[in-house]
């Protein structure tokens, strides 16, 4: 559980997820929104920021095959952007991967989302590309985990080392 001020990040539970929606509604469009509402349905973790009882904010993740993360989204509702609510569900989230002895931790954003960029260059994330990945990794694994993190043409793909 992480703290400040007024706000409390915990789990959400798959059966009470539908009434985070209204946070991906205020800050997702098109196939954006239709992708993100999927993923809170069907995606392992999902943690909430809550500020007097009600949720504010939402992170999603997902642990891929081979001690990897991924981080698939970050929402804030509107009234509550800009008070550093974003950062500390993705402090909470390397965190989280931390513990579950993840090595790597991946996060994509749209190629001209600056904001969110630097949010996760705050905390160590770089740009990488599915070549240095596949050095790595090996071809078909990083084609594997690029199916599973939903990375899209005209996304960016960051990459932070967790340990």
């Amino acid at each position: 559980m992480t703290e400040q001020d007024d706000i409390t990040i915990v789990d959400f539970p798959a059966g009470k997820r539908k009434g985070l929606e209204w946070i991906l509604e205020e800050s997702f469009e098109g196939w954006y929104l239709m992708h993100s509402k999927r993923t809170l349905r069907d995606v392992e973790v999902v943690r909430a920021a809550i500020l007097s009882g009600k949720p504010v904010g939402l992170v999603m993740l997902k642990t891929l095959e081979g001690s990897a993360g991924y981080v698939y989204y970050i929402a804030v509702a509107k009234a509550q952007r800009k008070k550093g609510i974003a950062k500390l569900l993705l402090e909470d989230s390397l965190r989280i991967f931390k513990a579950s002895k993840v090595v790597e931790v991946f996060a994509s954003v749209e190629e001209n989302n600056k904001p969110s960029e630097a949010l996760f260059a705050s905390e160590g994330f770089t740009r990488t590309s599915f070549g240095e990945v596949s050095k790595k990794h090996g071809k078909l694994h990083t084609i594997n985990m690029y199916n599973a993190m939903g990375v899209v043409p005209g996304e960016v793909l960051l990459r932070k080392a967790s340990a």
